[in-house]
Parts: C-alpha cells; sequence; structure tokens
C-alpha cells in the first residue's frame, strides 16, 4: 500500500482523465466515525457539504455503499441524487435505478432466525446489540459486559462454525455479521453499478474486512483508498484517519472542477 498524498499525481492525473468516474464511499469508519452503537453514528456537516459538492462535479457519481440496510444509511446520508447500497449491496437504490439480490431475499427467514435466537440468549443488558437487517444481521459486542465476554464468545464459535449451506459470517469491527452465501459483495455491487451507469473508471474508499471485496473488483480499473494502513490489504492506497477522507473528497472534486 502507498500514502494516497505522497502519490497524489498519478491519482490527479486518473482521475482527471476518467470521461466518467463512480466514487464509492463506505459509511461508518469512513464517512462517519464509528459509534458506541449503530444508532450514535451521524454524518457531521462538513462531509456532507463534501458528497454534495462531488455529486455536482462534471461526471462524478456517489455510491455510498454500507453494511447497513438501506433506508438506514440513504436517512444517515440525506442527500438526493446519490446512488445507495445497504446490505453490502444486496440492496441498491439511485435515480433510475432499484436492485434487490435475489439469494438474499431467499434467506431473510433463517436471518430472522438466527438473530432472534442470540439476542435472546444476550438482551441488551448483556452490552450485545443484534440487528436484523433483512438481508442480512449484525452482531455487536463493542459494549460486551465481562460477565457475558466468556459466554457470548463460546456461542458465537458454536454459530460460526456450524455448517450451513445457505448462510455463512464475517467478522468486522467488534462485529459478527451473517450474510447469505452466493449473494451478492461490496465488490459485486460496485462492477454491477458502474456497468449500469457506463463508466469505466471508479475510486473506493472504505475502513473493513467487508470493503476489501470493492477494493478488489477496482484493480486495474481505478484507486481503492483504505483508512488506516493494514497489511495484506487489497487497497492500493491507504490514508491516515478518516478526517483525510473530507480532504480526499474535496481534492477529487477540485480535479473534477479543474482546480487542480
Amino acid at each position: 500500500m502507498r500514502s494516497f498524498w505522497k502519490d497524489s499525481a498519478a491519482v490527479s492525473a486518473g482521475v482527471s482523465a476518467a470521461q466518467s468516474l463512480l466514487v464509492t464511499l463506505d459509511f461508518d469508519g469512513t464517512l462517519a466515525a464509528l459509534a458506541e452503537t449503530p444508532s450514535g453514528a451521524s454524518l457531521r456537516p462538513e462531509f456532507k457539504a463534501a458528497l454534495r459538492k462531488l455529486a455536482a462535479a462534471p461526471g462524478v457519481r456517489v455510491f455510498i455503499l454500507s453494511g447497513r440496510a438501506l433506508e438506514d444509511v440513504k436517512r444517515l446520508v440525506g442527500l438526493r441524487n446519490l446512488y445507495y447500497g445497504g446490505n453490502h449491496g444486496m440492496e441498491i437504490k439511485g435515480p433510475g435505478f432499484s436492485s434487490r439480490d435475489a439469494q438474499g431475499a431467499k434467506t431473510r427467514g433463517l436471518v430472522a432466525g438466527i438473530a432472534a435466537e442470540i439476542q435472546q440468549r444476550f438482551p441488551p443488558g448483556t452490552g450485545v446489540l443484534v440487528e436484523n437487517k433483512g438481508f442480512s444481521a449484525s452482531v455487536h459486542y463493542r459494549n460486551l459486559k465481562a460477565a457475558y465476554k466468556r459466554g457470548f464468545f463460546s456461542r458465537m464459535k458454536a454459530l460460526t462454525s456450524a455448517p450451513s449451506a445457505a448462510l455463512h459470517w464475517r467478522r468486522g469491527h467488534k462485529v459478527f455479521e451473517l450474510l447469505p452465501r452466493g449473494a451478492a459483495h461490496k465488490g459485486d455491487a460496485v462492477s454491477g453499478l458502474a456497468a449500469r451507469l457506463g463508466i469505466a473508471f471508479g475510486v473506493a474508499v472504505g475502513d473493513d474486512l467487508t470493503d476489501e471485496d470493492m477494493f478488489r473488483a477496482l484493480k486495474g480499473r481505478g484507486i481503492s483508498v483504505r483508512v488506516g494502513r493494514k497489511a495484506g490489504s487489497e487497497a492500493g492506497y491507504f490514508v491516515s484517519d478518516q478526517a483525510q477522507v473530507l480532504r480526499l473528497l474535496l481534492y477529487i472534486s477540485a480535479i473534477r472542477l479543474g482546480g487542480y
């Protein structure tokens, strides 16, 4: 991985030369600081203004792609004329376009049953928060109480190691995520939307394991940026922290507007 700012001249050339550009951004940890609970996240005004400016730049389409449910991420960002992806790309909606992953739709009942079982075993007082997002579920343990730590990880080990032809688990920042096997992931979402819009070049920015899928999808046809340097990441570049994401958004806007 290379520092984005140390190689900004090459980045600028690619972004400037592209006839059209799809900028894909994760939400939590990328646009918004990680919160103690999902409901505590918010988009700061300066980030919202930067997204609005970027979306108005010539030839640019902005895609907010999150593990959150679609309507949740749309509410948090609150801007029209953007494309939004929920459940890691299993749901996408934007100007003149809407899609839902068929494989994800088939397993909604299974997801709901497992989410309910975990929530019953570990109610809110334990510090475990279970989100049933329809197509997927997230089990957050950022606030897990010490008294329940052993029991929680024992149960999650049993669940994550149990064979299933329909579902699989993935780890993230203090979260276990339950996902349908064979359903769309973030890489599929980026590639699919770019093809739909006829865009050959993209920029993707993210900070978590699930964002590696979109980094892989852009290899050879775009710029991938990870928030925080990490060995083994598929991203070509990194920025040091979330504050640098705001700078990056403004930088891309300036390039497309002829400011660089």
